[in-house]
């Protein structure tokens, strides 16, 4: 192992100890500095041979970044490019390999990408997220966590609870989500109930099929103060059932696995707040300008190894600015989360999950194109919540589906138990079957 990988809980205290403790205080102060920091990076980016053609392109050099407007004049960095750039990363430099983590992911377009962290930058996120969780509420050193096994975790890895846990501090209890399926899923709630934590930390799927278990065998599930559901976007029908059974204490956290998460929505809020000082969040129209509503075009601040600007993630979202800083109000989804259609190009599968946040009874849903004709729409009854009948919630789907694309599809509604994830481990709820 290098000397960095041994530095790593090193890094994470430093930045702990440098990080801004909370994501509000003054506007002023917190866009200065994140002013300061955009030069910097932007400085950094132009010694990177993908960025240093993307000024070449538009004409522009470090001095023209100051402020997260200006980076509107910089060219967008797409998920191809950025899988390109990594990849030749790591051929050319085989010395690196043992001194830096990689990430990996394949998001809803199947195709893996391999993101490389420094040590340093991995330790920032990891840092990030702690200072997120104490945000909310929890209390890192004297509270109990819960939490599913990464995947970035080595699976062969027997380490014991450090010298510090043995004596109650910075507790917690990691799982494998093997046991969120079938009549494991009994043990794991039973296992939640006599741990009792303070906070819960799981993919959303898994906290779904806990919870829909729950409710059909009732067993109730233990209520902590704080839970994330990760890894996946939260739909309105998740949060209803979500909070319902777990309690108000939900973190939203909105992140991606290229540079960790920097969009949170506390418990009592009704808005996204931005980790502006690891983070620049824009969003832009169809002619790439700056608006508050169309895509969410990210830029990195602390990842000054490997640094993204202006990552195009293709999710839509509704923001707002107030005092120089942007407040988010709703993250939508992916837009290459694409319907296809035979004689008329593509279209966004997000009129088909708007469709579903209008319906009460559900506690998961998945729409399947099957080809250009065919819709399968898979639905979870919740069993808690029969205000809407079976029949009612179909003739909603095949109603809405009618009154959006007319005779295109015919639909087939199946009721299941439960929708397993894909074998990535996420819950996606719109599958393109058409090639």
């Amino acid at each position: 192992m290098s000397i960095q990988k041994k530095l790593k809980n090193v890094y994470v205290v430093w930045y702990l100890l440098t990080l801004k403790k909370s994501f509000d205080g003054d506007p002023a102060a917190i866009k200065a500095k994140q002013n300061r920091d955009i030069h910097e990076i932007m400085k950094r980016a132009y010694e990177i041979p993908i960025y240093r053609q993307k000024f070449y392109e538009s004409g522009t050099t470090p001095d023209d970044y100051h402020c997260s407007e200006d980076l509107v004049k910089f060219p967008t960095l797409s998920k191809a490019e950025l899988r390109l750039w990594m990849q030749e990363e790591w051929n050319n430099h085989p010395e690196i390999h043992d001194k830096i983590n990689v990430h990996a992911t394949s998001g809803s377009s199947g195709v893996p990408l391999r993101v490389l962290y420094s040590i340093r930058e991995q330790a920032c996120s990891d840092a990030n997220w702690i200072r997120a969780l104490s945000a909310a509420g929890y209390k890192p050193l004297f509270g109990k966590m819960y939490s599913f096994q990464t995947s970035h975790r080595d699976p062969n890895d027997k380490s014991r609870d450090s010298f510090i846990q043995k004596f109650g501090l910075m507790r917690r209890k990691v799982v494998s989500e093997d046991y969120c399926s079938g009549d494991g899923i009994a043990d794991t709630i039973r296992d939640i109930n006599e741990y009792k934590p303070d906070m819960i930390c799981f993919r959303r799927n898994c906290l779904v099929r806990i919870v829909a278990y729950s409710r059909e065998h009732d067993m109730p599930v233990w209520k902590p103060k704080l839970y994330v559901p990760v890894s996946e976007m939260v739909d309105e029908v998740t949060y209803n059932m979500l909070t319902d059974a777990l309690g108000p204490g939900l973190i939203d956290a909105y992140g991606i696995s290229e540079m960790g998460s920097s969009i949170y929505k506390f418990p009592g809020n009704d808005f996204y707040y931005v980790a502006n000082d690891i983070a620049v969040a824009n969003v832009y129209d169809d002619n790439n300008q700056l608006a508050d509503d169309g895509r969410l075009i990210l830029t990195t601040l602390y990842k000054k190894d490997y640094p993204l600007i202006n990552y195009d993630v293709l999710d839509l979202v509704k923001s707002y600015t107030k005092d120089g800083l942007r407040y988010f109000t709703k993250i939508e989804g992916r837009m290459n989360d694409l319907i296809k259609h035979e004689n008329d190009g593509d279209s966004s599968a997000l009129m088909l999950y708007r469709m579903a946040n209008k319906v009460v009874g559900l506690s998961q849903f998945r729409f399947i194109e099957e080809d250009y004709h065919h819709m399968t729409i898979q639905l979870v009854p919740d069993p808690q919540n029969t205000s809407m009948t079976r029949d009612e919630i179909e003739d909603h789907f095949r109603k809405s589906m009618q009154k959006e694309y007319g005779d295109e599809f015919e639909v087939k509604i199946e009721w299941l138990d439960v929708l397993e994830p894909d074998e990535t481990g996420k819950q996606r709820c719109f599958v393109c079957k058409v090639k």
